[in-house]
């Protein structure tokens, strides 16, 4: 990773954070969306009611996504986790889980959704209609 001092660091690489980071990258700041890989919707057979993109695996999905971010050369992309965060005078230093350190003049967490399923025998194998809980994509000052 070459540039450690970005405009933008985006933490959660999928639907909302590839789309955070397209519209960063078209304004033509420097961007690193971070993302371990394990999105939480990952065990969704099928996508459904997503216009264009109907019946697709949300993989497909983040796949094409990415691949369209991928074309502003101002956004970059690291595998990894993040363990801590820090305000600095100049804005957020980001850690992590391999140690490794980033400094950004922004903070966007794109963290998705958690879903809460109820302990009742066989509701996960009911997902569609389990309780979740949405994160709103936040812009830290």
């Amino acid at each position: 990773m070459e540039n450690k001092n970005l405009d933008v660091i985006i933490i959660g690489g999928s639907y909302s954070g590839l789309s955070a980071g397209m519209s960063l990258g078209r304004s033509l700041r420097n961007v690193l969306i971070i993302d371990n890989g394990k999105p939480c919707n990952r065990q969704t057979p099928h996508s459904h009611n997503f216009v264009t993109h109907d019946g697709k695996t949300p993989a497909e999905i983040a796949k094409l996504a990415k691949e369209d971010v991928e074309k502003y050369d101002t956004v970059q992309f690291y595998n990894g986790t993040v363990v801590k965060t820090a305000k600095t005078t100049e804005g957020f230093e980001i850690q992590t889980s391999s140690g490794e350190k980033f400094n950004t003049k922004k903070l966007i967490l794109a963290s998705g959704v958690k879903d809460i399923m109820p302990d009742i025998p066989g509701f996960a194998e009911c997902w569609g209609f389990l309780l979740s809980i949405a994160h709103t994509v936040m812009v830290m000052k």
